[in-house]
This record gives C-alpha cells, structure tokens and sequence, in this order.
C-alpha cells in the first residue's frame, strides 16, 4: 500500500466518523451548532418553564438558580421560577428572553405551534380536542412524544382531616353524587370542588383521565381557576374545599405547605408513586413540533434530543420523572424475563407478577391501562400495529418494550 492510498483510507474513516456523528440526532453532539441566533423558539405549559429554561441553560452553558417571583408580595408563597444567569450581552440577553423563550400556556402554546409562531413546545399535557380539531381546520398535523412522567394531584385544605380518596369518590364528588365530607369520612360540612378553565393543562387531564365517560356537574364561576396558582388560593382560605393541579407544579413549583395533597385508592401522591406506578393518575409530559418542520433543523434535532440520555438528564435535574430507567426503575432485560405475545395475549414467564399494563401508540398516547395480578395479559383486540408496552413488577421492576401486535 503506498502513501497515496493509505491517505485515501484515513480520509474515508474519518469522514464516515464525521457523518455517523451528524446523523446522532439523539445526542448533544448532534446540537454542538446550537446558538443564541438560532435556539428554537420555545413555548409551553406554565408547569413546564423550569424545565425549559434550564434546557436552554444547558445547551448554552449558562448558570441559573432557582428563586421565587420578586414580584408578589411574599415571595415564599410564589412558586418557584428558574432564573437563567446570562453570560452574554445585554442584547443577546434581551433576544433569549423576548423571542426565544416564550411562556404562554399549555392552550396558547398549541395554538402558537399550530400557527407556526413557535418551533417547538413542552407541555403537561397531549394535543386537547379543540386544538386537534383547529389544527385540522388549518391543515396542520404535528408530532408529539412524551418526555417526562407526572401525575394529576388532589389537594384540600390543611384542616380537613381527609388523607385519601377513592377513584370512585373523586368521581362522586365532581358528578355530585357525593356533596358531604361525611359521606367520605370527613366533617359535617358541604363539599366545594374546584376545576379549572378549558382547555387548561390539568383541566384537561382532568376530564380524560378521571371523569372520562361522566358529566362533570356546572360549578358556579367563582370555583373555577384561571390560573395555576388560583386553586391554591382558593383551598388556602376554604376549608371544604379540593382541587387539583400538577404533581410536579405543587412539588417542586409551590412546595409551600398551604394546602395537602391527599393519596388515590390509598397510594400516596409521592414522586416514588409516579416511579412506580402505583398512583393512578400519572401523566406524560409532551413535547411537539409541526409535522412539515425540517428534519435537519435545530429546531426537531432539540425535540429528537429530550429523549436522548442527556436530555433526559436534564428533565431530571429539572425536578421531572424521567422516562429512562436513570429513576431507579430497572428493566427486566437480562433478568430471565420472557415476553410471549399470541392471540392478544401476553405471557410473561416471571415469578414477579405484574401489577400493572400501559399500552401506548407511537405518538405516546395511552390507549389501554389495566391492573393485573397474573401472569397472563388480555388485550383489546381492536388494537392492530406497533406499540410501547410499559408493565409495572413492584417498586423497583419495570419492563418497557416495542410490540406488534397483528
């Protein structure tokens, strides 16, 4: 081999080495372009800006603190906020701040994706009814995966001595069926539920994964929040009071003791629970962008990285469940565990018993959960494709797969 040829080898490695890690769209590698010009347009749910701004911290290497609003009057009663501290100048400062980093809501973060006004969004929730059926009305369809875990919390005032509720007094209690603590344990004294505004990020979880099927009763104007902080408010000063809100906004957003957060079927609203998958209500956190956005775009390579290892990293740091076994969650795989699957059947061949079966589609949506306590599994045959099985052991055994089902 001469000199010319070995050259030519080298230069070809390494140019496949250059390509392989421009392809790693799951990387920070695959970002190392990333700049203050360039960051995505980013919006979302309220719950979700620490979240985003320290991605944005990160991917920028700057420092940032977490600190209350200066702005109301006891900072200790104002949720937390993520403060960036800005290494650059004033005017990339202003540009991050002004045109980057949007915070609207979860509703208003749809519309703006919808409206190509933003690039990509972090939200509590999927893509709601209204904003599908707007979405369709413009032509536009988007891509949406979960990044994080969450859950739906119930809350009541520090007096009541109501420490959990059932899945079917919940139900009662917004259906109006059940209008007296006493009928659930408590105190002689009517019960005053609080929802929030349509279309809110926990109103909407809300409606779809506690009340689905059930007409929630009209509740008069002044039991209904506008804002995040409002159901605190109101369950602060009302004694018959509960609303709910998210797990991750009250835990580490709020966090400041004025109102409890009450357990579901007996299981504790704690973030070991959502780990676990115990608690009934867990909930997805999402990210989204427009299904015609460019591929090689800064833009989608940030939506593909919230999914990567060091993405996930960050929605850890941020105070979020991941969705990578980096919880404490340890997989079956290499634990002697077998998954059969035949005639809408699984067959795990395990002397743990699974507890518990979540079926999602691609795009991160549920479309089947159950308790179970055997070895064997049914599942609804009108499920036809791929899909993500998630099954919970126990505290500490999970198994996540990618299943066809024919």
């Amino acid at each position: 081999m001469n000199k010319k040829q070995l050259i030519v080898i080298i230069l070809s490695v390494f140019s496949i080495l250059i390509c392989k890690g421009e392809n790693n769209t799951g990387s920070m590698a695959s970002l190392r372009d990333i700049t203050i010009s360039n960051f995505p347009i980013l919006d979302g749910s309220d719950s979700t800006s620490p979240l985003r701004y320290i991605l944005m911290c990160k991917l920028l290497e700057f420092d940032y603190e977490w600190q209350s609003s200066p702005f109301i009057q006891n900072p200790d009663e104002a949720p937390k906020q993520v403060a960036p501290i800005y290494s650059c100048s004033e005017e990339d400062e202003r540009e991050l701040r002004t045109k980057r980093l949007l915070n609207s809501n979860t509703h208003k973060s749809f519309v703006n994706l919808i409206e190509d006004k933003v690039e990509v969004i972090i939200t509590a929730r999927s893509i709601s009814r209204d904003e599908k059926a707007y979405a369709e009305e413009q032509g536009v369809t988007l891509i949406e995966k979960p990044i994080a875990k969450d859950a739906l919390a119930f809350m009541v005032n520090l007096k009541n001595p109501i420490n959990t509720l059932s899945i079917e007094q919940i139900q009662g209690i917004y259906t109006g069926s059940i209008v007296n603590w006493s009928e659930v344990g408590g105190l002689d004294c009517m019960i005053k539920p609080y929802v929030r505004n349509r279309n809110s990020g926990s109103q909407e979880k809300f409606e779809t994964m506690v009340m689905v099927g059930l007409t929630i009763k009209d509740f008069p104007e002044m039991q209904i929040g506008t804002t995040m902080m409002t159901p605190y408010y109101q369950i602060e000063q009302d004694t018959a009071g509960i609303a709910f809100t998210p797990f991750y906004y009250y835990k580490v957003m709020v966090g400041s003791g004025s109102t409890k957060a009450i357990g579901v079927n007996d299981v504790a609203m704690t973030k070991e629970n959502i780990i676990n998958g115990t608690y009934p209500y867990t909930s997805n956190v999402y990210t989204a962008v427009r299904s015609d956005i460019d591929k090689s775009s800064v833009a989608y390579r940030l939506f593909e990285f919230l999914t990567s290892e060091e993405g996930q990293a960050i929605v850890d740091e941020s105070g979020y469940v991941p969705l990578q076994t980096s919880t404490g969650i340890r997989t079956l795989e290499g634990d002697g565990l077998q998954m059969k699957y035949s005639n809408h059947t699984i067959t795990f061949s395990s002397s743990i018993l699974p507890k518990r079966i979540e079926i999602c589609d691609l795009g991160g949506k549920t479309v089947f959960r159950s308790s179970v306590n055997s070895q064997s599994i049914k599942i609804p045959y009108n499920l036809c494709g791929f899909y993500i099985i998630n099954v919970w052991f126990n505290d500490d055994v999970f198994l996540h797969k990618k299943v066809l089902f024919r």
